[in-house]
This record gives structure tokens, sequence and C-alpha cells, in this order.
């Protein structure tokens, strides 16, 4: 599940991949991602996608539980 750090970011993939073409930015706070989305992601098993980008909005894909322990420091 891809997530970025900034709108300008998603906006920017959004606007240049064929793929993402049509999707609408949604900004959460850093709280609601990490109480709800991560959680759902792990229930899920799901991993978080970090600001891809690029041509085909390619980028790192991490556990949330290790993306929750890192933004808790």
């Amino acid at each position: 599940m891809p997530f970025w750090s900034s709108r300008s970011r998603a906006e920017k993939i959004i606007k240049t991949v064929p793929a993402y073409e049509g999707f609408e930015p949604f900004e959460l706070t850093l709280q609601e991602f990490m109480d709800t989305w991560l959680i759902g992601l792990v229930k899920d098993q799901f991993q978080v996608g970090l600001n891809w980008s690029g041509a085909l909005a390619t980028g790192y894909d991490i556990e949330p539980t290790r993306v929750r322990q890192i933004l808790a420091r």
C-alpha cells in the first residue's frame, strides 16, 4: 500500500504514472497513520510502500510494524 510523506509527492505520481491516473490523494495525520492504517495493514498482511517515485512508481516496501517502530523513535 503506497504512502507518501507529502501531498506534492503523491500528486506527482498521479500526474506522471498512468496506473495512478484519476486517483485523488488523501491526507492523514501521523497519528491516524500510526493508530489506524499501520494496524490495519498488519492485519491485512500488506506492506507499506514509502515515497514511491519515478516513471513506474517504485521504491521501498517495509513491514508496517517496522514503520511503526521507526516512527515511534
